[in-house]
């Protein structure tokens, strides 16, 4: 299992976005809205049309991009590049192309008569309360200056792409990972009222992923320059992206999402050399 990543710092409001073609009531500048539900949507499903580059005026670090809220059917298909030039004629990183929805079933988890047994993928049913989510993500850190996006859905029924958010930024992955404890799962935010009669009335909303995790013998340069200055960075309000296994191929969409630190921890010195923090991120919603 490879350590848990945080990344912190989006860029994306800095970019200037340009390439394909998007209607301009629903423009490629929403991709800059943190409002996850304001999207940017494509003329048609034709490649030429449902792309974009974006420029950060200067060389920039990444490692982590994430596209959010998109509307990518079962086969729907995307690749991201980074580069230094313009023309992308040589690239420092290149997702190839992967699809938006990947196998998250395992074949045995499956009743041999459902149709969705052979390919794993989720049904459409079964992502139902799930904010779409696309992340590349690099083995470490590097320096880009433009951005390449691209879909490939010809098949999709909305005769359409769309997304609502752009996430590029740099990561924190810990030279030690998460103690065991760690915890993921679902906070609803339905609520509930109870009639005179007791017949219970749903006003349903669609629940937050929530996750909380503590890192433990952290060195004092670690947990200065990354725990406390991210900390000071994000606040409670500013954009991140959890990955709780980058390398993970099946669990990968359950585990990741784009969040915020729900609080601000102490951290704690309880020996000499050794730091350690708890952490708790909440899932931003559409």
């Amino acid at each position: 299992m490879a350590h848990a990543i945080l990344a912190f710092g989006n860029r994306a409001d800095e970019a200037t976005l340009s390439g394909g073609d998007w209607e301009a009531t629903l423009p490629l500048d929403n991709l800059k809205d943190r409002r996850l539900g304001r999207v940017a949507r494509s003329a048609s499903l034709d490649l030429a049309d449902t792309q974009f580059d974006a420029d950060f005026g200067q060389l920039r670090l990444f490692r982590t991009v994430a596209i959010v809220n998109h509307n990518l059917n079962d086969y729907g298909r995307y690749r991201i590049r980074l580069s230094t030039v313009a023309d992308f004629s040589s690239t420092v990183a290149d997702s190839g192309w992967k699809d938006a929805w990947p196998a998250v079933i395992p074949m045995s988890q499956r009743p041999w008569n459902s149709p969705y047994t052979w390919n794993g993928k989720w049904t459409p049913e079964e992502r139902a309360y799930l904010t779409p989510l696309i992340v590349f993500n690099l083995p470490t850190s590097l320096n880009a200056r433009y951005l390449r996006v691209e879909f490939e859905d010809p098949d999709n029924p909305d005769g359409y792409v769309q997304a609502g958010r752009l996430f590029i930024g740099d990561g924190w992955q810990p030279v030690r990972n998460m103690v065991y404890g760690a915890q993921i799962g679902w906070e609803s935010r339905t609520e509930v009222q109870e009639a005179i009669s007791g017949a219970d009335y749903f006003d349903v909303r669609t629940p937050a992923r929530v996750v909380q995790f503590g890192l433990e013998a952290m060195s004092e340069d670690e947990a200065m320059v990354y725990a406390f200055d991210l900390e000071r960075r994000v606040g409670v309000h500013g954009e991140c992206v959890f990955l709780w296994n980058p390398d993970d191929t099946i669990h990968a969409p359950r585990r990741q999402f784009l969040c915020r630190l729900r609080t601000l921890s102490m951290i704690e010195n309880p020996g000499p050399n050794r730091w350690r923090a708890p952490f708790e991120a909440k899932e931003l919603l559409a």
